[in-house]
């Protein structure tokens, strides 16, 4: 038979609560001491954190500021170079005027030169060349009128375009017979005047040549026919 002493309840709770409060303190102290056992700064390191957000939120700035001025350049060298295109484009079509000028130049001072100027219209220079764009094509000529030159020459001119479409032979009129033999009339000269316009074939037509008629107004006599090959 053994004999054990036995400790109220109450005792034993008090007794726990007094290593669990002994226990937090130690713990505590650690981590208020840590500095001192490790060589941890806390205060040191908030300022160190604190330095190296203001540090960051410098960097991010300083980013931002690099970022828009490489945009700005950036912005800046797409417009030079479209300026430089457009620069180059102008000095191609002045200098395709220039050399146009000079053969117009060439030929009328032969005519104006020549004593036996023939009676009548006559075409010079006639050239037709792709526009840029698809089926897209540009005209010029150089009508003259030679002889007594008793009136001015007023008239039209119309343009026949013959094409390849679909395996067929077809022609495109600018503008079409009723517009060519009504209105003002779109040439008046009593020497010579330059003409230029543009038309537009439809989608799959090739062109193969074109026709060129001169209509006198009023009445729409045709005073002028000539034809040019397409290579």
């Amino acid at each position: 038979m053994a004999i054990r002493s036995q400790l109220a309840w109450y005792w034993r709770w008090l007794l726990n609560l007094l290593m669990m409060v002994a226990v937090g303190g130690i713990v505590w102290w650690l981590v208020e001491n840590s500095h001192r056992i490790t060589g941890f700064n806390r205060e040191e390191a908030s300022q160190q954190l604190s330095a190296l957000s203001e540090e960051s939120v410098r960097l991010k700035r300083d980013v931002e500021a690099i970022r828009a001025q490489l945009n700005e350049r950036e912005r800046q060298l797409q417009i030079e170079k479209a300026s430089q295109g457009e620069l180059a484009k102008s000095v191609a079509q002045l200098q395709e005027e220039n050399a146009a000028l000079k053969e117009d130049l060439g030929f009328l001072r032969n005519v104006m030169s020549s004593v036996g100027t023939p009676e009548g219209l006559s075409l010079a220079n006639f050239k037709v060349e792709p526009d840029g764009q698809p089926n897209e094509y540009r005209y010029r000529m150089l009508l003259t009128q030679g002889g007594q030159r008793k009136q001015d020459f007023r008239g039209r001119v119309q343009v026949l375009a013959k094409v390849s479409q679909n395996g067929t032979m077809a022609v495109f009129p600018f503008p079409d017979e009723a517009a060519v033999r009504s209105g003002p009339g779109d040439v008046e000269f009593r020497f010579y005047q330059k003409v230029e316009g543009r038309f537009r074939l439809p989608e799959g037509a090739v062109l193969k040549s074109v026709d060129i008629r001169v209509f006198a107004l009023p009445g729409g006599q045709v005073k002028l026919s000539r034809t040019v090959g397409i290579s």
